[in-house]
């Protein structure tokens, strides 16, 4: 049960308000947790008229199957608008895919599969619409398995009106487990929630045993029962960074890397309901009518450079962090749909924060030209939504005369990945230099460095309304919700 509270005291907390939660009774208590699909269900990638299942199946026999899907506008199937057979196939790690279409556009649907006359949790997904005057959108990211219980998923599957969640990367943590003096050991001895496989995840029985750890967990199923979920990769479901060893005294790069980065890929695909297959480009844009442009960005995968922290480098043209083609994507994208919002599904901060050689700013190129782009496009409204920092945060970027607004960054903050006050084992020297540098940057309206939760957009051609969710101790199993910050965006 969620309760609300009058906010605590935080490093920095802002404007606090207190929120209610309008629960949806579908998957708010029972989820599939035994039989043949104990990882429930989940759909993605939702257009007008298709929309992504999955399930996995888990059989005794550990054979190829054909399992059953079907589709209902009503809860109880009593009338079945569509159904089909998918295979469940060692091959995929028995994660099954099906890919209903001619849909009905801006409705709910209720879905289950079947096997051997046993049914999965019911799944409610929902079409994009035709035309809208409100579109409700939760904005997720950062959720490693020890750094405690997924408080945060768990509040926003029972929330009211949500038309899809979109994940900005770290779904899982290819990580070891947690050892004593870690910042994450004193979550994993609160709440026993421990990695596996114990070692840092290489072959591709590594990742799938991964992910079938975090998908065990009955949060995360009823968010993706409830809704329709558009993820994006950040670093950490992706090897990014080559294991290094010693060699004859010096340090070289594992020759397996690019196997192990082609195995995460691979089980990425298996155990999310993304429509792209594996090795395709995952950036991918949505429309939501006129009122909403949902770009999800890859600043990851397909096109970034080597980060080389050399001041010749910022002034390579040649070095990327999303690459010509995925620019000119962009740039089509916002011209072919004439949306009211113009909003950025991106990893890495945008907004200038020091010396950024990993973020936007490393790569000035990209960074130049999208924001030249978006400074020419005066009547259009543009918002990123940013992942990878495990703080919440509200910063403006400037145009170039560094003083008029050009858009606004929000970052949700982590759902259980350490924040700054748990990195630094709620150091307060630490964390009051922090505080310091953020007060005086000039572009940060608002941050918090001790908080976890995540973040709702609530679009209306009037205004595009942004509320921070947080909720209490992530190490206790009670916890509580409440809205620290809100912001209200107005057209041009």
């Amino acid at each position: 049960m969620i309760f609300i509270k009058k906010p605590i005291p935080k490093i920095h907390s802002g404007l606090w308000i207190i929120a209610l939660l309008f629960c949806v009774p579908l998957n708010s208590k029972a989820v599939s947790g035994s039989g043949y699909f104990p990882y429930g269900v989940a759909s993605g990638d939702p257009s007008k008229t298709e929309v992504v299942l999955w399930t996995r199946l888990t059989s005794p026999d550990r054979q190829d199957a054909e399992v059953q899907w079907e589709m209902s506008q009503d809860k109880s199937f009593a009338q079945i608008e569509q159904q089909g057979n998918a295979m469940a196939k060692s091959a995929n790690d028995f994660c099954v895919k099906a890919f209903p279409g001619q849909l009905d556009p801006g409705t709910f649907y209720y879905y289950r599969f079947s096997y051997k006359n046993s049914y999965s949790t019911t799944g409610r997904t929902k079409t994009l619409p035709t035309s809208t005057e409100r579109i409700k959108i939760g904005v997720v990211n950062c959720a490693k398995y020890t750094g405690g219980y997924y408080h945060a998923y768990e509040a926003l599957s029972q929330m009211e009106g949500i038309d899809v969640v979109i994940h900005l990367g770290d779904y899982i943590y290819e990580s070891a487990a947690a050892k004593e003096g870690d910042s994450y050991w004193p979550s994993v001895q609160a709440t026993g929630r421990q990695h596996i496989p114990a070692h840092e995840c290489l072959s591709l029985e590594d990742y799938r045993t991964r992910y079938a750890q975090y998908r065990s967990d009955t949060s995360l199923q009823k968010l993706h029962a409830n809704f329709p979920m558009i993820t994006i990769w950040d670093d950490h479901e992706i090897a990014m960074k080559p294991l290094k060893e010693m060699k004859d005294g010096k340090l070289e790069y594992d020759g397996n890397w690019e196997k192990r980065k082609n195995n995460s890929i691979i089980a990425y695909h298996e155990w999310l309901p993304l429509r792209p297959e594996p090795f395709e480009n995952i950036y991918r844009s949505f429309q939501f009518g006129d009122l909403v442009n949902l770009m999800m960005l890859d600043t990851r995968v397909c096109c970034k450079s080597e980060v080389t922290k050399t001041l010749q480098s910022l002034e390579d043209t040649s070095r990327h962090i999303i690459g010509n083609e995925q620019l000119r994507w962009i740039e089509n994208e916002v011209m072919r749909h004439d949306a009211e919002w113009n909003v950025f599904g991106n990893q890495l901060l945008y907004a200038d924060k020091d010396m950024g050689w990993n973020r936007w700013s490393g790569f000035p190129a990209d960074r130049d030209r999208l924001s030249d782009f978006i400074e020419g496009q005066p009547d259009k409204n543009f918002l990123f939504t940013t992942g990878n920092a495990h703080n919440p945060h509200h910063y403006v970027v400037f145009k170039k005369d560094k003083k008029d607004t050009l858009f606004h960054e929000v970052l949700p903050g982590s759902i259980s990945s350490g924040n700054n006050a748990e990195k630094a084992f709620f150091d307060e020297s630490i964390l009051a230099k922090e505080e310091k540098r953020l007060k005086d940057a000039g572009n940060v309206l608002w941050f918090d460095q001790n908080s976890h939760g995540f973040i709702v957009l609530n679009a209306t051609p009037e205004e595009l309304k942004v509320d921070w969710y947080f909720v209490t101790d992530i190490r206790k199993k009670e916890f509580e919700v409440f809205i620290p910050y809100s912001i209200a965006l107005k057209p041009h």
